[in-house]
């Protein structure tokens, strides 16, 4: 795929960083995180992703539903932190108005997968599983050609319910701010 959303990615990450939003995009921002857009916007492509309990889901079958993409690690204390937040959002909010699905980076076993979740006490958020990096690899570019790269961890992709790939935030976000909300909002129309 290395035409695709890989090389975009790759290619536009420093200028994405100094680019201005652009179209309508709500601003996304706090004092140690923003939002950055990719452009161009690429197409969601195909991912099949591992289900923690057993089973698949393709991302394409969510089409017509905005959604946030969290990659995690259980070595990552910011993914502790913000794990439940992504919890709580997925609680709260109707699936058709927007997906959130946490996947572990976690090249351990299901079972540490499991007892790490367990013992955030996760109810409702989707989780799967990457252990070999097939849907996401460091972003120095070594490794398997995967479509999503990782900056740092957590890190959440937002995909617009048009199935476009919108950009990327790094770090541990407030899921749960007016900000966030707008953020939603624009994800739905587009």
């Amino acid at each position: 795929m290395t035409g695709g959303l890989l090389s975009v990615l790759m290619a536009g990450a420093g200028s994405a960083l100094a680019a201005p939003p652009h179209d309508d995009v709500p601003a996304f921002a706090d004092g140690r995180h923003q939002l950055i857009l990719l452009r161009p916007q690429q197409s969601l492509p195909p991912v099949r992703l591992f289900r923690l309990e057993g089973g698949t889901l393709d991302l394409a079958a969510l089409r017509g539903t905005p959604i946030l993409l969290n990659f995690f690690a259980s070595w990552c204390a910011a993914c502790r932190t913000e794990l439940p937040v992504l919890d709580q959002l997925a609680r709260s909010v109707a699936h058709d108005r927007l997906q959130v699905v946490a996947v572990s980076e976690d090249r351990s076993d299901r079972d540490r997968v499991g007892r790490f979740v367990g013992s955030l006490g996760l109810k409702t958020l989707p989780i799967c599983l990457d252990p070999n990096g097939y849907v996401a690899q460091q972003g120095d570019g070594s490794g398997r050609t995967a479509p999503f790269i990782l900056h740092g961890m957590p890190i959440t992709y937002l995909i617009s319910a048009s199935g476009l790939v919108i950009g990327y935030l790094q770090g541990a976000a407030d899921w749960s701010s007016s900000a966030a909300a707008d953020l939603f909002v624009y994800l739905r129309r587009n």
